[in-house]
């Protein structure tokens, strides 16, 4: 660029955060992305549980997680003039920001809109009418205000644009990544028994006991290692793991001594850690529900079953446990899918294009 010539922009980014279970990951992964860019100079928020500005016992919806969050994100951003952008990940803390959202341009990153959630979490907890409703109007408004969305799936795209009303064209589909190279392992063995590996925070929602159910009655030798933050019991051949986080080098060493990686989820939206498996090559037993099927290629690089068939479960396991060769396969075909789809090197550049794309439209409006 010649000298005295126009200067590459900087843009001033407010990141808000939900900072909790796998929300964690992506933010870390932003994080990441964010670092070796040069032109985004980024003030992070993260709204972790505890956060909550007023006790239940003040306010009827006070005890609404999402309504009480987003309040505790409305006072953390509240100089919001700092910013020529906000990237808000989920929609869940935007619903007290509209008066910001008029007057700085946003993106919302959403991995599954409330409509979502209700169909995608069977025993999701919801509280009265009155609450619900207004929890609706104040995030389809959010949505609309915002300069983009950016669902992660075409099946929350289909919801934004279906049940919110939002614009095709303002809600590009953008997903989330991971580092490939991290999670590269070496040759998969053939020998002993068959090593299985869980990674869900709350056991019982991502269908650990259906895994324990399904592992009980295989004819076949095993082993598993379960990653979570829930209190479950271990035994001789089921080793828990409850301290372990992303960036624990342990973690990395379970995923390269696994065979196989088994989320039977009975309610989410698209577990990244089904992402990091196929990265690490590991063919993937999981559910179809929420927006699993657009991750793993039932066939192809996994088998999926429907939530809570703990014999279609047992039988996934009977036959990756029979063929060292189809979870070879099925591991190689899922490190590639991961490489072409989720490679967080380009799909964090896109998400930082967006917020980027969103804070010009904005300067220009002004």
């Amino acid at each position: 660029m010649p000298e005295g010539g126009p200067q590459p922009r900087t843009y001033r980014a407010g990141f808000v955060m939900e900072y909790t279970i796998g929300h964690v990951t992506f933010t870390k992964m932003l994080q990441r992305v964010v670092e070796r860019d040069p032109s985004v100079r980024a003030e992070w928020f993260l709204i972790e549980p505890g956060h909550e500005v007023w006790p239940a016992t003040m306010f009827p919806f006070s005890a609404n997680y999402s309504l009480s969050v987003s309040a505790s994100a409305a006072r953390l951003v509240g100089l919001a003039a700092r910013f020529d952008v906000l990237f808000m990940h989920t929609q869940t803390l935007s619903l007290f920001l509209g008066p910001v959202m008029g007057r700085v341009p946003s993106v919302i990153s959403v991995d599954g809109t409330p409509i979502n959630i209700d169909e995608a979490y069977p025993l999701h907890h919801k509280q009265g009418r009155q609450v619900e409703g207004v929890k609706r109007r104040l995030v389809g408004s959010s949505f609309r205000r915002a300069t983009y969305t950016m669902p992660w799936s075409r099946w929350c795209a289909r919801s934004l644009v279906d049940d919110y009303r939002v614009a095709p064209r303002r809600a590009p589909i953008v997903r989330p990544g991971t580092d490939v190279e991290k999670w590269e392992v070496g040759p998969r063995r053939d020998g002993g028994p068959l090593r299985v590996l869980f990674v869900g925070g709350e056991f019982a929602r991502k269908g650990g006991p259906d895994l324990l159910a399904a592992l009980a009655v295989l004819e076949a030798d095993w082993e598993c290692d379960i990653v979570t933050k829930s209190e479950v019991p271990g035994s001789e051949r089921v080793r828990v793991h409850r301290d372990l986080d992303q960036d624990d080098p342990r973690l990395a060493a379970l995923f390269g001594a696994a065979d196989v990686f088994v989320l039977p989820t009975a309610g989410d939206a698209m577990p990244l850690a089904i992402i990091e498996a196929m990265a690490a090559g590991l063919a993937v037993v999981s559910t179809r529900i929420a927006a699993v099927p657009e991750v793993v290629d039932d066939g192809a690089t996994g088998i999926l079953i429907n939530p809570g068939d703990v014999a279609a479960l047992a039988e996934a396991l009977k036959r990756l446990a029979a063929s060292p060769q189809l979870r070879r396969e099925m591991g190689a075909a899922g490190r590639r899918r991961a490489c072409e789809l989720f490679d967080e090197k380009v799909n964090g550049p896109r998400v930082l294009e967006l917020v980027k794309t969103a804070a010009d439209e904005g300067a220009v409006r002004r």
